[in-house]
């Protein structure tokens, strides 16, 4: 018999959190290619009077149209809005057989939320909050409406009334981030009141907060043993690997070569969905891109053959031999990549914290730098796991 965690583990839901302007698509694709992530939730879609006006824009989540039942991983759609009657608005613009499920942020820490009483400014006062979620979950059906929440605004002790306003509802999920509005995100995401929300509520509860690989998630379902899943957040750039770590219940290794082509497979995603969408779509639905890569060398090399022929007009792959053009992708795809880069590097071995990586600028000299920090290496596999002395850049233990 497993053990009791490994036993919760593999039986939970182990999703992507919503990231604002970090999980588009592109990541999300990329993701699922890199490690199978079961499923994902959208950055929120921020609902006004004005937008989104007669439907919801395809390229916010490409999953639900082009792409239903294309790639292996669900996907919920997240809003964001202070006006109840603006969120069923755009709700109705995604009937069941769409989106199954919707999910409404009453998390997201920014002063322009809070202001407009969105986000986290929903948890303002306890009793308004119920009664906004009664009503949206009564207009959209049992089992429909996600909620994601924090703990509160200033304290949380906030936690227990907030909790009860909803406890009772039929949600689809409900997700609760372990910290408050205050805490942004610095501190450690207070998981034992997590559990006391998946004792409580009806729905489904999920845990969101400082899961950064195996280790931290046996410590979450130790902590927290009523959850139905986890979401990973900051912990999915620091190390876009962990759900491969996760199921295997042990860091994961590759080669250099295989990290290099997949780190290019990830710009030239973000290249493509910048300079020809409909193209990147086109290959997705034909099966050409999207199959699954892991850490398998050869994989990630019929990937990469692929996606250089479409944006260079030449099939290659990296090797300590062939470099790239200076101007081979666009700012914005190569900023992209250097956003990631700042959190990725922090599951890496020493050689790769060097300065003059993040300060490349250009493609090519971002991959030569990055072959020279490999060749430091001191056995021709490169390890990639949780490093907790960079907690402190990435909050966590800031605070």
């Amino acid at each position: 018999m497993k053990p009791a965690v490994e036993a919760i583990i593999e039986q939970s839901v182990i999703s992507v959190a919503p990231m604002e302007g970090l999980t588009t698509f592109p990541m999300r694709l990329w993701l699922s290619i890199v490690s199978q992530p079961q499923s994902m939730t959208t950055p929120f879609l921020r609902v006004t009077r004005a937008f989104p006006e007669r439907e919801i824009p395809s390229t916010f989540a490409p999953e639900l149209y082009q792409l239903r039942d294309v790639l292996p991983y669900t996907i919920t759609p997240q809003f964001i809005s202070g006006d109840p009657e603006q969120f069923l608005r755009a709700a109705d613009m995604l009937p069941p057989s769409i989106a199954p499920i919707l999910e409404i942020n009453c998390g997201c820490p920014s002063p322009n939320s809070l202001g407009r009483l969105a986000g986290s400014g929903m948890l303002h006062d306890a009793e308004s909050y119920g009664r906004t979620i009664e009503r949206l979950s009564a207009h959209l059906g049992p089992g429909r409406l996600a909620v994601k929440m924090r703990l509160g605004i200033d304290s949380p002790e906030e936690f227990p009334v907030l909790l009860a306003a909803i406890a009772s509802l039929p949600l689809a999920r409900l997700t609760i981030h372990g910290r408050t509005r205050a805490d942004g995100y610095r501190g450690h995401a207070r998981w034992p009141l997590i559990q006391r929300g998946a004792e409580d509520a009806q729905a489904p509860v999920i845990a969101s907060g400082d899961v950064l690989g195996i280790e931290s998630i046996k410590t979450l379902f130790r902590e927290a043993p009523s959850l139905k899943g986890a979401m990973i957040g900051r912990g999915v750039l620091r190390n876009p690997w962990v759900f491969t770590e996760i199921r295997r219940g042990h860091p994961t290794e590759m080669s250099l070569l295989t990290f290099v082509n997949a780190l290019l497979c990830y710009v030239l995603i973000q290249e493509l969905w910048h300079s020809h969408p409909q193209k990147l779509i086109t290959r997705i639905s034909s099966g050409r891109i999207g199959n699954p890569c892991g850490t398998d060398y050869g994989a990630w090399e019929k990937l990469t053959v692929e996606l250089t022929a479409i944006v260079f007009g030449v099939p290659f792959v990296l090797n300590h031999g062939f470099g790239l053009p200076s101007d081979a992708v666009s700012p914005v795809a190569f900023g992209r990549l250097k956003i990631l880069w700042a959190y990725l590097r922090s599951g890496l071995p020493e050689s790769f914290a060097k300065a003059s990586i993040v300060r490349s600028k250009s493609l090519g000299q971002f991959f030569e730098r990055l072959l020279e920090a490999g060749r430091e290496l001191e056995k021709p596999t490169l390890p990639i796991t949780h490093q907790a002395e960079w907690d402190s850049l990435f909050a966590g233990a800031r605070g």
